[in-house]
């Protein structure tokens, strides 16, 4: 976890804050979840922190979900995770699902959210210092508000 140590006048311990960022995960349909974080990269100007798992055709949640817990529990800076995937019920949305009450029993906090789309991932990447729990608010705020008829 990474720490950051403020120091007073005199040189003294004050206080000590977690700086550690919460991970995101964008896991989708193939080529979704790569081509959320290239949309990302292109609105940002930047390369972006966040993980891409493309789910090709025939994945199956009881198959992949150990990998996924490995990768999430690698992912993981001390301040959770943060999945955000497609369809409810369809194999990603499973898969993460799984992996996340996996995580969520060992210790790690892991939130999982579905209807992913690139004003969600912008909005995750804006707030990205939040707290987890503020976080996963903000993903399903960011997604709701600009799901709107244009005409």
């Amino acid at each position: 976890m990474a720490k950051e140590y403020i120091v007073g006048a005199e040189d003294s311990l004050v206080k000590q804050a977690n700086t550690a960022t919460v991970a995101i995960l964008v896991m989708a349909h193939a080529p979704l979840a790569t081509a959320l974080k290239e949309v990302a990269e292109h609105v940002f100007g930047e390369a972006i922190d966040i993980t891409t798992i493309d789910v090709l055709p025939g994945a199956c949640a009881v198959d992949s979900s150990d990998a996924l817990v490995a990768r999430l529990t690698d992912l993981d800076r001390g301040a959770g995770v943060l999945v955000l995937t497609d369809l409810p019920g369809a194999s990603p949305a499973n898969i993460c699902v799984q992996a996340a009450q996996r995580l969520n029993e060992s210790a790690i906090d892991c939130a999982v959210i579905t209807g992913v789309n690139a004003s969600m991932v912008v909005r995750v990447l804006s707030y990205r210092k939040q707290p987890l729990e503020v976080l996963a608010q903000q993903a399903v705020e960011g997604a709701r508000q600009t799901v709107t008829r244009l005409n």
